[in-house]
């Protein structure tokens, strides 16, 4: 999100990781560089003796958002611009192709919790999507351990049929989580939509892949306004619908719901 919107104002992205030693320091900035670099060819990666004196002078966007005072106007400026891959030699979802095929991501194993709501408070039961079964090839858009969580992912993908990156092709892409975005492109070009809790899909689908319709669901005591940016991205154009819940929320309502926008989607 921070690449893409530097991007809508033509500003540079400087890397300034919040890392207390220098090794832990060069690392990250070296991984978050190489991860970002082909979406966006203005990235600087600060040196650790010049963090401090960049932080201090810098637009930290991410830190706004976090904080819960992010300018609604933000993100007309966002849904204006786009970002776009400038790799070659990716991997290629071949299983994926002349299909319509539906991200899904029904729950969330892990979450930072920086943006105020942990893992399991963004997570819904699968049985809330029930009726999705059997409308399209959907493809599982969830961060998962490839060891650690892979019972529940094959219990998952059983009972929905799913396509799980990595399991059948592309196995260097398994569990999704730390893997170079750029990794993903071709899945998220074959894509028809996408239904699932807010997270890193999302917003790669925003900033690279608006026109793909998503339902974004998302926990309402997080600190990004989801509502604003819905209503920036269809002023846009864009059928972006936001749906939020919390422990309050009545869950067969929900399910309506989200079924109802699922229906507009195509």
């Amino acid at each position: 999100m921070a690449v893409a919107m530097a991007k809508a104002f033509g500003i540079d992205v400087d890397i300034v990781p919040k890392k207390d030693n220098r090794e832990d320091y060069e690392k990250e900035s070296r991984n978050i560089f190489d991860k970002m670099f082909p979406f966006y060819s203005k990235l600087n990666m600060v040196p650790f003796e010049k963090r401090e004196t960049v932080k201090a002078k810098d637009w930290d966007v991410i830190q706004k958002l976090k904080d819960g005072n992010f300018e609604p106007e933000l993100w007309d400026r966002l849904a204006s611009s786009k970002l776009f891959l400038v790799l070659v030699g990716l991997p290629e979802y071949r299983k994926l192709y002349y299909k319509k095929n539906v991200l899904f991501v029904p729950q969330k194993l892990k979450s930072d919790g920086e943006c105020g709501v942990t893992a399991a408070q963004q997570s819904l039961d699968p049985e809330l999507f029930s009726f999705m079964k059997g409308t399209a090839n959907l493809v599982l858009g969830q961060h998962f351990h490839k060891e650690n969580d892979l019972s529940a992912v094959r219990a998952l993908a059983k009972e929905f049929d799913l396509y799980v990156p990595g399991m059948t092709e592309n196995e260097e892409v398994f569990g999704i989580r730390g893997v170079a975005h750029s990794q993903f492109f071709d899945m998220y070009k074959h894509l028809s939509a996408s239904v699932g809790i807010a997270g890193t899909h999302t917003w790669i689908m925003l900033t690279c892949f608006p026109e793909i319709p998503q339902i974004i669901l998302f926990n309402k005591k997080g600190s990004e306004d989801w509502k604003a940016i819905e209503a920036a991205y269809q002023r846009a154009g864009y059928r972006i619908f936001c749906v939020g819940f919390d422990e309050n929320t009545d869950k067969q309502e929900l399910k309506k719901e989200i079924e109802e926008k699922y229906k507009k989607l195509f």
